[in-house]
């Protein structure tokens, strides 16, 4: 029984203290892994040294190690030191970052100016002019719908006449050609200024056109009287010396008959 605990007692501690591999601790490799990893490129820490005598390096393994490579421990190899090449990467990724900021600062406030420059100038916004709104619009109203505002409050017989003698196709020529240019005007893409005071002559030319019209239209009405009132009145005693004369001409000679007959 003694013989059995004593040899599992023995077995346990041999495998207690018993490794299959041997731990090395080279200070040479672990200050070669710290300087590429993290710490500086101290030039006291390269093992081995050459145990110099009379500046001349005796030590064989040094000979080894660094002499076939003398470069080696004077340039900072780490690739995060001021000049390795994980820093300059980063910083040149910094540096582009900068730089398309900048760009994209610029894109954004020529994206804005374009935008309001096109919201200034865009005809597909041109109804939203205040201007427009509170003056242009009901000024110009009448070119939206010709037809309905040709004849208001107007007898049918001036209607009729206006039809008969090409009166009514000249206004709607002419009204037809200021609606149209009118449409340019809120559809083309222009400078706001030139649009209102496109706005501006459309709506003088329409004013000047609608007087001639009403004139005509006036004109026309006080013609139509005097025919009537020739032929119910004075049918018979009137006699017009030239009967192709103009309406205005007619109308002018009927007043002087109608004067002397007084």
């Amino acid at each position: 029984m003694k013989r059995t605990l004593l040899f599992f007692l023995t077995c346990f501690w041999l495998t207690f203290h018993v490794n299959g591999q041997t731990p090395i601790h080279d200070k040479a490799v672990v200050a070669q892994q710290e300087r590429m990893v993290y710490k500086e490129w101290d030039h006291d820490k390269f093992f081995p040294k050459p145990n110099r005598i009379l500046g001349i390096p005796t030590n064989p393994n040094w000979f080894l190690t660094w002499a076939l490579h003398p470069n080696y421990p004077k340039l900072d190899r780490r690739p995060l030191s001021p000049s390795g090449e994980q820093t300059q990467r980063l910083g040149l990724a910094a540096a582009m970052k900068i730089s398309s900021d900048y760009y994209k600062q610029n894109s954004d406030t020529i994206r804005s100016l374009a935008s309001g420059e096109l919201t200034r100038i865009s005809g597909a916004l041109s109804a939203v002019d205040p201007l427009y709104q509170l003056y242009y619009k009901k000024e110009l109203s009448p070119l939206e719908d010709i037809e309905a505002n040709a004849y208001i409050d107007i007898p049918v017989s001036v209607k009729e006449y206006m039809q008969d003698n090409g009166g009514y196709n000249w206004y709607l020529e002419n009204m037809k050609m200021l609606a149209e240019r009118y449409g340019f005007a809120k559809t083309l893409d222009m400078e706001r200024g030139q649009r209102i005071l496109m706005y501006h002559r459309l709506m003088l030319e329409m004013r000047t056109l609608l007087s001639n019209w009403n004139y005509r239209l006036s004109l026309a009405g006080r013609m139509l009287d005097f025919r009537n009132a020739f032929e119910q009145k004075t049918l018979g005693k009137i006699k017009l010396q030239n009967p192709m004369l103009r309406d205005e001409e007619m109308i002018k000679e009927i007043l002087q008959q109608r004067i002397v007959m007084q």
